[in-house]
């Protein structure tokens, strides 16, 4: 991340309450305090693939929704913000990951950044519907993978949006699954953000 945006960062991390996550509807791995994401970061083990995967997806997700970017990290990059929310959950370690996250990208929302021709997806984003249909056939090891970043973009959805933030509302995330596995096996070429995208404008619609 540019200097200018890491001396914002840090000015709202020292000033800004922590996302509230009973008012905003968060998903999987967000809810995860931030020593948990500390210490598979200083471990360098396989544990910190969850938060990474929720990251890219809650990112993916405040692009998707945002009426001002569709690019939040601008010329910055994903590891940017890991070393970013690595200062953050050393210094306020009982805080939800989620917090950690929405006071990044509350940081990155005041810095100057490029507007994308197109919404800018990250991660798993980028795979078409049939790679997430295999990865939720019994016995696969990467259906996670894609649990992680639809949390993480609904997530990211209920923070950014103005008409809610709650979008799956009395709905669970294993019935946004379910609808997506139905989309998915009818769109196998489509990317998985679409697919996503698609599902939160039909819980716009229905409610």
């Amino acid at each position: 991340m540019c200097w200018r945006a890491t001396i914002i960062f840090l000015t709202l991390l020292s000033a800004a309450p922590a996302v509230n996550a009973v008012e905003i509807a968060t998903y999987g791995t967000g809810l995860m305090p931030c020593s948990a994401y500390v210490d598979a970061r200083e471990r360098e083990s396989a544990d910190q693939i969850p938060f990474v995967d929720w990251l890219v997806g809650y990112l993916s997700g405040v692009n998707a929704t945002s009426t001002r970017r569709n690019n939040i990290l601008g010329p910055s990059d994903v590891k940017g913000a890991m070393d970013n929310l690595d200062h953050v959950c050393r210094t306020r370690p009982q805080v939800h990951f989620a917090d950690a996250v929405g006071m990044l990208t509350m940081g990155a929302s005041s810095a100057p950044g490029a507007h994308s021709v197109e919404v800018t997806n990250y991660g798993s984003g980028f795979k078409p519907c049939r790679t997430y249909i295999e990865a939720r056939e019994p016995q696969s090891p990467d259906s996670a993978e894609f649990i992680d970043w639809l949390g993480g973009y609904l997530s990211g959805v209920n923070a950014i949006s103005l008409h809610t933030n709650d979008i799956l509302g009395a709905s669970q995330l294993t019935q946004a699954v379910y609808w997506l596995d139905d989309y998915c096996s009818s769109h196998p070429v489509e990317p998985f953000a679409l697919a996503v995208g698609a599902l939160v404008d039909a819980r716009h619609r229905n409610r």
